[in-house]
C-alpha cells in the first residue's frame, strides 16, 4: 500500500444532548487512506459517515484519538482540502465562471492565471460553453458539475464529498459518477465519498468502508479491485454487490436487536 495520506487512530467523537448527557456519536475509528485513493463511506442514517467526514475536513475535532493528514494533526479546515455537499452552494448572482473563480480569487491568484484555471476546470467537467450562464439557467446535474469544477480549480490535495449526487435523478447520477471517475483518474486527487447508495459505492470506490450505527463505527472495509469503468451487469460487480448487501443487512439486523434491548 502507498504511504498514508490520511490516518485515523482511535478517533472518537461525543456530543452532549439537550439534557447535558454525553452521547457517543462515533466509536474509536482506526483507518488509513493512501494518497490518490478513492474511498467510499456507506451505511444507514446515524452511523457516523458525515461525522467522520467532518473530522477529516477539520470542521469538528475528535473527542479523543488522532486524525492526521500528511503526518500532521488536523486542527481545522485547510485550503487544500475541499468539501462538496448535496447543496451546490453556488452564488445565484454570479456567472458559472465567476462561481468557479471565487476560490481562486480568495487565494489571491493573479487574474490571468485564475481565469485560465477556471476555464480549464470547466472544460474538465464539460461546461466550457456554459461559462457565461447563471445557476438558474442550469439543471441540477450541471450545477453539481460547477461545484466540482470550483473545487478542482484550486487543485486540492483532498476532495471530501458528502452525498453530492443524492438529490439528482438516476440518469444524471449515473452520468456524473462516470464524469467523476474520469476526472479522478486524470487528477489522482485523494477522494473520500459519502453515499447511501451501495451500487454507487461499488462503482466508484477502490475500497468501501461500511459503517454501522449506535454508536457510529466501522463494520467492515471491503477492497474492490475491479477495473474501471465498472459494468453493473457483470458477474464480478454482482459478487461485490451481494457481499456488501449481506453485510448491510447484518448491520440492520443488529441495529434492530440493539433498539429492542434498549427499550
Amino acid at each position: 500500500m502507498k504511504m498514508s495520506k490520511i490516518r485515523l487512530c482511535g478517533a472518537q467523537k461525543s456530543f452532549r444532548n439537550g439534557s447535558g448527557e454525553e452521547q457517543l456519536a462515533l466509536a474509536p475509528v482506526d483507518l488509513e487512506i493512501a494518497a490518490g485513493e478513492f474511498v467510499c463511506l456507506v451505511g444507514p442514517s446515524g452511523c457516523g459517515k458525515t461525522t467522520l467526514l467532518n473530522l477529516l475536513a477539520g470542521f469538528e475535532s475528535p473527542s479523543s484519538g488522532m486524525v492526521e493528514i500528511d503526518g500532521q494533526p488536523v486542527v481545522g479546515p485547510h485550503a487544500n482540502r475541499i468539501m462538496i455537499f448535496q447543496d451546490y452552494g453556488l452564488y445565484p448572482w454570479k456567472s458559472v465562471l465567476a462561481n468557479v473563480l471565487f476560490g481562486l480569487q480568495a487565494r489571491g491568484i493573479a487574474p490571468v492565471e485564475a481565469h485560465a484555471r477556471g476555464l480549464q476546470a470547466l472544460e474538465l467537467v464539460g461546461l466550457q460553453t456554459a461559462a457565461r450562464k447563471h445557476p438558474h439557467e442550469l439543471s441540477g446535474g450541471m450545477k453539481q458539475r460547477v461545484a466540482i469544477a470550483r473545487a478542482l480549480a484550486v487543485q486540492p490535495d483532498l476532495l471530501f464529498m458528502d452525498e453530492p449526487f443524492a438529490a439528482l435523478d438516476a440518469f444524471t447520477r449515473l452520468h456524473l459518477q462516470d464524469e467523476l471517475l474520469r476526472i479522478w483518474q486524470e487528477s489522482r486527487t485523494t477522494v473520500v465519498f459519502v453515499t447511501h447508495d451501495l451500487d454507487e459505492a461499488i462503482t466508484l470506490g477502490q475500497r468501501v468502508v461500511l459503517m454501522a450505527p449506535k454508536p457510529g463505527r466501522i463494520q467492515r472495509v471491503i477492497d474492490v479491485p475491479l477495473a474501471y469503468p465498472r459494468e453493473r451487469t457483470r458477474d464480478d460487480f454482482a459478487r461485490f454487490r451481494r457481499e456488501l448487501y449481506e453485510e448491510f443487512h447484518l448491520v440492520h439486523r443488529q441495529a434492530a436487536v440493539d433498539a429492542e434491548y434498549s427499550i
